[in-house]
């Protein structure tokens, strides 16, 4: 995408002030990275939490930024064209939005309580042998990470959006800059309640991605109470284990190697994984594939190959002669208590890794505290909690008569006691938020067995 012109630029960024125009130069693309300017770039000066854009623009003129874009002055003299604009994160928006609609690929966006970024690579995965995709690298799907895929956008056909959130109004400009063809919702849970206060806080963030554009396509779960109210949309596609859903599935059987699903009454579907709650984020990159006019029955077939599910979630790994479930890469309510009908099929000695939960705001301590009765019935031999609010549910199994918990301080620690306990062939379950970094626990084992 080139802007030559420049009353375009102009119009597009609507600036305050404008400099060095004689120096003006075709556009070729936007970055808000100085160090991954490309010439011809635009660079956006983005001032965030732990750094500052305005200090890295030397950087990028010297990188071959053939323009800046900036919220005030710098103090120096350069040679590329200088737009001054009153927000950079607007401007930002309205850049990402005009190459969205400039580029007019097919849009996903995927939002949900869990499960957002496996539904991307499923939808990813089903659509990439027949069509050009770009999506999301990993997890990165705030504003910035949503405009970092934007500006990589050149001929690719599908455009597969995750979109996060943890304050209200995140979803709603998110979508506005996507302005999706299809909306995926896979759960509204109990998830980020220190800034959207409530399930129905909840709700209505993850349902504004439904409300930006009036003819969007709305994948469903037809199993979440609260996603069944949705009432607002004209297209709204159901996913579930109900036949009234319009692709729903049926369990056959699930081992630790492997889910099998019916899908339809009609076709097998393999999940080659050990947790069966991932078929609610294959039906929905199902039922939305499907809508790049491709059979179910082939869509269902190609899940036999897949085995790209993102790490840590439920993810299995052997060290030594023990087998660890590692589920620590966020953590909800939700979430932990589907890991753990799992973890009860698992007929060893178990040894549960208990992290915080993060960002449930007032209620956090009762939610931790509600844990004791599910991790109880899931017969782990031993507990293992590890942060300020993990202490509560240690304490409410204690008051449970459960005398196998214990609170830890530092995950070296944590490591040490599964190296002096754990029986060989047991499997230990590490579940907890991003910010509590169980993976060191994995990291710390093998010097703790040694």
């Amino acid at each position: 995408m080139i802007i030559n012109d420049f009353s375009k630029l102009e119009r597009l960024l609507d600036p305050y002030k404008i400099y060095n125009l004689f120096h003006f130069a075709p556009i070729t693309g936007f970055s808000i990275d100085s160090r991954a300017i490309k010439k011809g770039d635009a660079f956006i000066a983005l001032k965030g939490k732990h750094s500052d854009g305005h200090d890295f623009i030397k950087d990028a003129i010297k990188n071959g930024a053939s323009c800046i874009i900036a919220e005030r002055e710098f103090g120096f003299k350069c040679k590329v064209p200088v737009f001054l604009i009153d927000d950079a994160y607007v401007t930002l928006a309205k850049v990402c939005r005009y190459i969205r609609e400039k580029k007019n690929p097919v849009v996903y966006a995927i939002s949900g309580s869990v499960g957002k970024t496996t539904t991307k690579e499923m939808l990813s995965y089903l659509l990439e042998k027949d069509f050009k995709v770009l999506k999301n690298y990993k997890t990165e799907n705030n504003i910035l990470g949503v405009a970092k895929t934007i500006f990589s956008l050149n001929d690719e056909k599908v455009l597969i959006l995750e979109l996060g959130t943890n304050h209200p109004g995140e979803i709603s400009n998110l979508a506005n800059i996507a302005y999706p063809d299809t909306g995926i919702i896979t759960f509204v849970k109990p998830v980020h309640l220190e800034g959207l206060k409530s399930l129905q806080g909840v709700f209505k963030e993850k349902t504004d991605l439904l409300k930006v554009n009036s003819r969007i396509k709305a994948v469903l779960n037809r199993d979440d109470a609260y996603l069944r109210k949705v009432n607002f949309c004209k297209n709204i596609y159901w996913f579930g284990k109900n036949k009234k859903c319009d692709l729903y599935a049926k369990l056959l059987k699930s081992d630790i190697n492997e889910s099998v699903f019916l899908i339809q009454d009609k076709f097998k579907l393999r999940l080659s994984s050990g947790f069966p709650g991932f078929i609610y984020n294959a039906l929905s990159a199902i039922l939305a594939a499907s809508f790049m006019k491709m059979p179910i029955q082939e869509l269902v077939g190609r899940f036999n190959d897949f085995k790209d599910f993102p790490a840590q979630r439920m993810e299995m790994k052997k060290i030594g002669n023990l087998f660890f479930m590692n589920d620590a890469y966020n953590s909800n309510p939700y979430a932990f208590c589907e890991a753990l009908r799992m973890v009860k099929k698992f007929p060893s000695k178990k040894i549960a890794v208990v992290a915080d939960m993060l960002e449930l705001g007032p209620k956090s301590e009762d939610y931790h505290r509600k844990l004791a009765q599910p991790v109880i019935h899931a017969g782990f031999d031993y507990v293992l909690t590890f942060g300020k609010y993990s202490a509560y549910l240690k304490a409410d199994l204690k008051k449970l008569g459960y005398r196998n918990a214990h609170h830890f301080l530092s995950h070296e620690d944590i490591a040490d006691f599964i190296g002096k306990h754990a029986d060989s062939g047991s499997l230990i379950f590490l579940k907890g938020s991003r910010g509590m970094q169980l993976e060191k626990v994995l990291d710390a084992f093998p010097k703790a067995k040694a």
